[in-house]
């Protein structure tokens, strides 16, 4: 993969790191290999006896997500090897974890901004070329439709 083509993944990534939205910790997958990245989603179900999360704790958890998905991306970059399959597997790993956060939520504005981002992170993940899928319009109206709904909701963010 050339460098110009991982340039819009990790803006992407990065933009998605810097989530501003607070300190809720969802469950994460443990993972200190450094240069793979897992395509499996957190095993960690949300209970079907919970209420729904608030726009506010959605926008708290996705930032966690993002922030692991950068730290992986930003590994796999340093440490070389085949960067179109890892960076496929972590924007699918993105996809997972971002659709089964929004699955907690109901369907509010951050949770529906956050299911049309997940389908289309995997969606740009499975492509012959993840950095290149991963820049187009769709993604980038969920990632501004996930900003307005967290600004509205007292948790900004920056996708």
């Amino acid at each position: 993969m050339k460098t110009n083509r991982i340039i819009p993944i990790l803006l992407t990534c990065a933009v998605l790191g810097l989530a501003a939205c607070g300190d809720e910790k969802p469950s994460t997958t443990a993972g200190p290999a450094a240069t793979s990245a897992s395509a499996a989603p957190s095993t960690a179900a949300p209970s079907p006896s919970a209420a729904a999360v608030s726009d506010k704790d959605l926008c708290t958890a996705a930032e966690k997500i993002n922030k692991d998905m950068r730290t992986k991306l930003m590994a796999v970059v340093q440490g070389g090897g085949d960067l179109t399959k890892q960076t496929g597997a972590i924007l699918i790993e993105l996809g997972d974890r971002v659709t089964e956060l929004a699955g907690t939520a109901g369907d509010g504005k951050a949770a529906t901004a956050l299911k049309e981002f997940g389908a289309e992170a995997r969606k740009a993940g499975s492509a012959a070329d993840p950095g290149t899928a991963a820049d187009n319009p769709a993604m980038e109206k969920a990632s501004k439709d996930i900003n307005a709904a967290c600004k509205t909701a007292g948790a900004p963010t920056t996708f």
